[in-house]
């Protein structure tokens, strides 16, 4: 019994970095207009490190301009596209790279500041 449970616990020990690895790299999808991106979204943002989740709404208009709203808070900011990435600079100057990754389970978007401080995941709303 012993060595059957070692035995699970080693196949486990090789696996998950693996699934954590292939998890890691989804390849985000090249955005060639801030049109792609334009539509109203929801998810989170994480305030801080591994700090409180709160709901997260953003909506995106087609000429870049966005809006954002969680908690009691409002911001607003600009996405551009350059290279086929898409940057956002918000209003208290936050600015850092703008993740869309489109695939088989949907649309979703990451933003994290340059500097850090909080990290934000949304996908479509619904």
């Amino acid at each position: 019994m012993i060595r059957h449970t070692a035995r699970r616990l080693v196949r486990l020990g090789t696996l998950a970095p693996l699934v954590l690895a292939a998890c890691a790299t989804i390849p985000t999808t090249p955005v060639t207009s801030v049109a792609e991106l334009a539509g109203r979204w929801q998810g989170t943002i994480t305030q801080g490190f591994n700090g409180p989740q709160v709901l997260y709404y953003l909506t995106i208009r087609p000429d870049g301009t966005m809006e954002a709203t969680w908690g009691s808070n409002w911001q607003w900011g600009k996405i551009t596209v350059s290279g086929n990435a898409a940057t956002f600079e918000m209003s208290d100057i936050s600015r850092g790279p703008l993740k869309y990754y489109d695939g088989p389970g949907g649309k979703r978007i990451t933003m994290e500041p340059t500097f850090g401080g909080w990290y934000v995941q949304v996908t479509p709303a619904r």
